[in-house]
């Protein structure tokens, strides 16, 4: 029995720690700030080659929502569907959608453009956002 919980402690670790790469991922994904002090940030759809551009635009966010599903069911041991996690997990998804709005635009063929300080608050908004919903819903499938 204790080992048993501290392997599912350890995985729930490792969802947190992936959960953290991939916030990062999908924050400097795409490259909406330019050169700032010479250096440019941004573009880590490309960490792969610009040929899986495309393919990490849509596979980041998917792993992120798989993450953090899972980390739910590593804490809990299933997933409990309420209106406390379906809420959370919809609120995430909302602001996970809001940082990649622009690759859900050109997914659908929309020429849409978004300011600067848009994406100054969202890439702030997202992962502080993410990171806490995260950790909120492992909380709320620990609870017993």
């Amino acid at each position: 029995m204790i080992v048993g919980r501290f392997l599912l402690g350890f995985k729930s670790e490792v969802l947190a720690l992936v959960f953290g790469v991939l916030l990062i991922l999908v924050t400097f994904g795409d490259n909406h700030f330019g050169r700032i002090a010479g250096v440019a940030v941004g573009n880590l759809d490309t960490l792969f080659g610009y040929r899986l551009w495309p393919v990490m635009d849509v596979l980041y966010p998917l792993a992120t929502v798989a993450v953090f599903l899972l980390y739910g069911f590593a804490k809990g041991g299933k997933l409990r569907i309420n209106l406390k996690t379906a809420l959370l997990f919809a609120s995430f998804l909302l602001v996970l959608s809001l940082m990649n709005v622009d690759d859900i635009a050109i997914g659908l063929n929309l020429m849409i453009y978004f300011s600067r300080v848009y994406w100054v608050a969202i890439s702030w908004v997202y992962p502080v956002y993410g990171a806490v919903a995260f950790f909120l819903f492992g909380w709320i499938h620990e609870k017993r």
